[in-house]
């Protein structure tokens, strides 16, 4: 008890923009990814990073935390800029472990598990997807079942972040006598978590992936206080981590952005250099218009939403974001990775950071919910909210893109057109960037703390506009091929 008061008294009590500072300093120093051995992030530097109170931000103060929603996003931004793989790694720990022992744990767990992240170089994971279910949780086979001692958990996941090396896990389950009733629960490592496999992922290598057995009895103030009806827990934890991309997009292609133009400053190219070729300066105009949408994204994030409050409510703030921001991401490294020629293609290249940018980012369109799947979702979102209006009507009034339609002058008449599949996916895509442009516009309305000069503004709204109409000539194509089979 006395380490936690000394630490209320301390980093819990710092002035935010010390705090952010010198959790900054610290990974800018000794983690930046570009000198950071790419490999799982040792045990002994994130005890460093938890003794400047990185998972201070998701707790509330009586545990000795700091309590802010503003902090975490800008913990994660700032950190994602000089090591992208530890602003995952933080993510995991805070956004989708701490913070649902907050705000769905009981007071018994709360007063267990809190405490303990506050002060202890501890990781939490998140334990969801399983080898046989695939994006369709509804199939997932672990099971709960309540016995005299507590709750019986058995079952298999996989791809679970941490999984050779968490010490606590949030791990989903499914009604052994009621398939159709889901729960969730807080379960230690030592209780019956076995790793039996460990998986080598091709990108974010500070964090190990594996397949996992379970197989314990937990008491039952360790079942969160989640609705069980269908599977509108996961969507909530999920959203928080979906959120959470605007953050790691920002601070990533900022990063991006200055190292590539940095590289195509510094490399000669005949009597020149290579900045001052025609179409590199189109490469890098097209990385600065993705950073500032991604500025516009995190600005959204920061103003618009709350990790702390129920997520449901933005359930396509987090689906728009997540498949627009990992697409620019994966879009700028690739970029980056062009204009660093040979060297790009090299680990540890002396003159840029290109392959390990691409490798580290490349997940983000995958993992999570893969973007097709996310814009189906966006979709049939919008049908679903649109009752018996079109989909297009209801953007024109839909608060998270009416603003954004305003800034085109495009016939999206298509929009309304959603009778198959790959209609409501490229349809999802057109939608997202809707959002984009509708975050580019609430920026610009905040006056001196707008985040990006009216340049920057126009250059990622042209930018937005054709990647729409790139989708749509993609839906024509579709059309007539589809008429040519008949």
């Amino acid at each position: 008890m006395e380490a936690i008061l000394t630490l209320k008294n301390t980093t819990a009590s710092l002035e935010k923009e010390t705090y952010l500072s010198q959790i900054e300093t610290l990974v800018k120093d000794n983690y930046n990814s570009a000198t950071f051995p790419n490999k799982s992030f040792p045990r002994q530097d994130w005890e460093k990073l938890t003794e400047k109170g990185i998972m201070l931000s998701m707790i509330p103060k009586e545990f000795g935390g700091r309590d802010s929603h503003e902090e975490l996003c800008d913990i994660i931004e700032r950190i994602s800029r000089h090591n992208l793989p530890l602003g995952m790694y933080t993510m995991i720990i805070t956004a989708l472990f701490v913070r649902n022992v907050t705000k769905y744990g009981s007071d018994e767990l709360k007063n267990e598990v809190l405490p303990k992240f506050s002060n202890e170089a501890l990781i939490g994971g998140f334990a969801l997807t399983e080898p046989h279910c695939g994006s369709n949780l509804a199939k997932m086979t672990t099971t709960f079942e309540k016995t005299e001692k507590g709750y019986h958990l058995k079952g298999e996941k996989h791809w679970q972040a941490f999984s050779l090396t968490a010490d606590w896990w949030l791990v989903a389950a499914k009604n052994i006598m009621d398939k159709k009733e889901f729960a969730y629960f807080i379960v230690q490592r030592n209780e019956g978590w076995k790793t039996v496999e460990e998986y080598k992922a091709i990108g974010l290598k500070a964090i190990d992936y594996g397949r996992s057995t379970i197989d314990a009895v937990i008491p039952e103030y360790r079942k969160l206080n989640v609705t069980s009806e269908k599977l509108l827990g996961a969507i909530d934890f999920l959203c928080a981590s979906r959120l959470s991309m605007a953050a790691m997009a920002t601070g990533f292609i900022s990063r991006v952005y200055k190292e590539a133009k940095d590289r195509a400053q510094q490399r000669p190219m005949g009597n020149g250099k290579l900045s001052e070729v025609g179409y590199v300066k189109y490469k890098l105009k097209l990385i600065a218009a993705n950073k500032t949408i991604a500025q516009a994204l995190f600005t959204h994030l920061k103003t618009k939403n709350d990790f702390r409050a129920d997520l449901l409510n933005n359930f396509f703030d987090a689906q728009a974001i997540k498949v627009l921001a990992t697409d620019k991401m994966l879009e700028s490294a690739l970029n980056y990775q062009q204009l660093c020629g040979g060297e790009g293609y090299r680990y540890n290249a002396p003159s840029n950071n290109s392959a390990y940018a691409l490798l580290d980012s490349r997940v983000y369109t995958i993992f999570d919910g893969t973007n097709d799947l996310l814009s189906q979702q966006i979709t049939e979102y919008c049908i679903q909210e649109a009752k018996d209006k079109s989909v297009l009507d209801f953007l024109k009034e839909y608060d998270r893109t009416r603003q954004g339609l305003d800034l085109i002058n495009i016939d999206l008449t298509v929009l309304n057109h959603n009778q198959t599949q790959e209609e409501k996916v490229m349809n999802g895509q057109i939608i997202s960037r809707i959002f984009g442009l509708n975050c580019l516009a609430e920026a610009t309305q905040m006056g001196n703390k707008k985040p990006f000069e009216y340049g920057d503004f126009r250059n990622a709204v042209l930018f937005l506009t054709a990647d729409i109409k790139k989708t749509l000539s993609e839906i024509e194509i579709l059309q007539n091929n589809c008429l040519s089979c008949m």
